[in-house]
């Protein structure tokens, strides 16, 4: 399942792939609140954050359906912009209240009030509140040399993924993110030319729909 089918699924909006990738689980060692307390930490400095990334896609026997390039940039609280490039070109753009989601090749925006289960949705969560990860999931940690690895399980059922697992680098950027839903599915993000911190217009979370393209909204919209 691609990240984009995580946040679509709750506004039942059709994505542009799905994967599949098997997940290798470590043995992770669980120390609660001090697991939180340290995946805190290294969310703390993407108050802001800008990266390029890769997706791959695969089916259940490990061969590639799909790879997809693009960029991301995320401001708290709630802010975000994902955009993958072309032959799939999509944009999703929130400003923490509204959703546009802008296909060009179907010439079309679908506008609708961000739902609160997509506020939970992998990456949405980097330009979400910190003080909510405890409530929402458990985390299990594992630090390899530098590096620190963490495995997040929703504690809420109905959640949108089964599993997500955070890899920070050694000097704490992320720079890779596994997602596994429930049937199995499973998506890989390899982010490059991470910037934390930097400065981020509100002007790049919203979106005018260009000319001449269909607009459906769906939902009642709040004001900006």
């Amino acid at each position: 399942m691609s990240f984009l089918k995580y946040v679509l699924s709750a506004f039942k909006i059709q994505p542009i792939s799905q994967a599949v990738l098997l997940l290798a689980m470590a043995p992770w060692t669980h120390g609660a609140s001090e697991d939180v307390a340290k995946l805190q930490s290294m969310l703390k400095p993407m108050s802001t954050v800008s990266a390029k990334f890769v997706q791959h896609s695969f089916d259940g026997k490990g061969s590639i359906l799909q790879t997809l390039e693009g960029e991301l940039k995320a401001k708290a609280p709630g802010k975000f912009r994902w955009q993958t490039l072309p032959p799939y070109e999509q944009l999703l753009v929130t400003n923490g209240k509204t959703l546009w989601l802008y296909d060009q090749d179907l010439e079309q925006v679908t506008v609708q009030p961000l739902d609160k289960r997509v506020e939970s949705t992998p990456a949405l969560m980097l330009s979400g509140e910190l003080n909510q990860i405890e409530q929402a999931y458990d985390v299990y940690a594992e630090q390899l040399q530098d590096e620190w690895h963490f495995v997040l399980i929703p504690k809420a059922s109905g959640a949108l993924f089964d599993r997500l697992r955070l890899e920070f680098d050694a000097k704490h950027k992320l720079q890779r993110m596994v997602i596994k839903d429930e049937i199995g599915q499973k998506t890989v993000l390899s982010f490059t030319q991470v910037a934390n911190g930097i400065t981020l217009e509100d002007a790049l979370f919203t979106f005018e729909p260009p000319k001449g393209v269909d607009v459906i909204t769906q939902g009642e919209i709040a004001n900006p």
